[in-house]
C-alpha cells in the first residue's frame, strides 16, 4: 500500500533539470514537469533545528482526584426502591416543565414574567439572601426567568454556601431541586463538577448525623440529592447501594 503513492499517475515525458524556474510555466505539462523537479531537490526527512533557549518552559500541573461520597452510617441509606421513585418523580417533574416551557415559547399558553427583582448574577451574597431568606419560594414565574447560565452560577452558589455552613436548610433545599428541575442536559464539565460537589457535601452532612435512624426531613432532603446527582444526572460512581 504504501508503494501505491509512489507510483507516477501522469506521463509528463522527459524532464530537462535546466528549466528556467524563476519563469511562469506555459503549459500544464510543463508545469507539473517543475513540480517533480522541485519535489527531487527536496529531503526525505527535515529535522526542525530548534533553540531550546528561547522555548517557554511551562510548568507541568497535577489535577488532584476529588474523593466520592462518605459511605452512609448504618440506618441512614436509602433503599434502591426508594431512589428509583424519587427519580421516577423528579424525571415526572422536569418533564412538566419542560412542556411548559414549550407551550409558552409556541405561544400555546400565556406566561407572565416574574416582577421581582433579581441579584445581579456576580452577586453572590445576595443570591444567597435572595434564596435562604425564605420571603420568596422557587415558583415557577421567577424559575423561567433564569437563563441556564444564571441557573448553573446560582447552583454553584448555594453549593458552596452549603459547604461552608455545613447545613442544608429548608429554603436553600428548595432553591436546589428547582434548579435541578430546570437544569439542561448534556451538562458542562463546570456544572458536572458543582453536582458532584453537592452529593458529596449531603453525604458528608448525613454521616454527621447525631439523630436516630429515622428518616427526618433534613435527612431525607440530603438522601434525595445524592440520589438525583447519582442516579438521574449519571454519576453513578456517587450512588448509594
Amino acid at each position: 500500500m504504501m508503494d501505491l503513492g509512489k507510483q507516477q499517475v501522469f506521463e509528463v515525458g522527459n524532464i530537462d533539470e535546466k528549466i528556467d524556474l524563476s519563469l511562469p510555466p506555459t503549459s500544464g505539462e510543463e508545469y507539473i514537469k517543475r513540480v517533480v523537479i522541485e519535489a527531487q531537490s527536496c529531503a526525505d526527512t527535515v529535522v526542525a533545528d530548534l533553540d531550546t533557549s528561547i522555548i517557554k518552559k511551562i510548568p507541568i500541573s497535577y489535577c488532584k482526584l476529588l474523593p466520592g461520597c462518605v459511605e452512609a452510617p448504618s440506618g441512614l441509606s436509602p433503599t434502591l426502591e426508594w431512589q428509583q421513585l424519587q427519580v421516577s418523580n423528579f424525571s415526572d417533574v422536569r418533564l412538566y416543565v419542560s412542556q411548559l416551557k414549550n407551550e409558552v415559547k409556541t405561544n400555546k399558553r400565556k406566561w407572565t414574567a416574574s416582577s421581582i427583582k433579581l441579584p445581579d448574577i456576580k452577586d453572590q451574597q445576595g443570591w444567597i439572601k435572595f434564596c435562604n431568606g425564605g420571603v420568596v419560594d422557587p415558583t415557577l414565574d421567577i424559575v423561567f426567568c433564569f437563563t441556564q447560565a444564571l441557573a448553573e452560577q446560582l447552583l454553584e452558589y448555594l453549593t458552596e454556601w452549603v459547604e461552608t455552613e455545613r447545613i442544608l436548610s429548608y429554603h436553600i433545599g428548595q432553591w436546589i431541586y428547582a434548579l435541578l428541575v430546570i437544569l439542561e442536559e448534556p451538562l458542562f464539565p463546570d456544572t458536572c463538577f458543582t453536582l458532584r460537589s453537592l452529593a458529596r457535601v449531603c453525604s458528608a452532612l448525613r454521616a454527621e448525623q447525631r439523630l436516630p435512624f429515622t428518616y427526618d426531613s433534613d435527612l431525607r432532603a440530603l438522601n434525595l440529592f445524592i440520589c438525583l446527582v447519582a442516579r438521574y444526572f449519571r454519576q453513578l460512581d456517587l450512588a448509594d447501594h
